[in-house]
């Protein structure tokens, strides 16, 4: 069951989404890991994923990519901590799907952007966002790191849900 909840058409509160910005250091060591992890290979290839698959990491992970050419991201592959907050279903729905026509519109478009600046970083980015007006409250941080290479963009992302209120 989902903590967040669908647009419907009762009125409902904003969505405010607060993100700060930390340093790698403050990030978990799991999180650590997958960073360095990513640092090293640089490219996107089949070992990131192989790291993730023996080390146990790759369900704290959502992986989004593009096709050749295109800008926009596609979930494919949806870890335990997003589907815990938002839902099976909503995974189900989402899966192979535009991050654009997420349901939760604004939510989405905040997250979106540090999305698009971790693939222009050349380096892990890590956040701590807080959310609320979108069912329960919660705060969370993840580690992101982007790519972007022959044609796509691809970005992963490390979750660790930190409290639901």
């Amino acid at each position: 069951m989902s903590i967040v909840s669908f647009p419907s058409t009762a009125p409902r509160s904003a969505v405010v989404t607060s993100i700060t910005r930390l340093t790698l250091a403050d990030a978990t060591d799991w999180q650590k890991a997958i960073a360095e992890e990513c640092r090293r290979q640089r490219l996107l290839t089949p070992s990131v994923f192989a790291f993730l698959k023996d080390n146990r990491l790759l369900d704290r992970c959502t992986f989004l990519a593009s096709d050749v050419g295109s800008e926009e991201l596609r979930f494919l592959y949806i870890g335990d901590p997003t589907l815990r907050v938002l839902g099976r279903g909503w995974g189900r729905s989402m899966l192979g799907r535009s991050e654009a026509v997420d349901p939760h519109a604004e939510f989405a478009h905040s997250v979106g952007a540090q999305y698009a600046e971790s693939i222009g970083a050349g380096e892990a980015l890590f956040n701590r966002i807080s959310v609320t007006g979108m069912g329960k409250p919660l705060v969370y941080t993840h580690a992101l790191y982007g790519w972007a290479e022959g044609g796509r963009r691809a970005v992963l992302s490390a979750v660790d849900v930190q409290t639901l209120h």
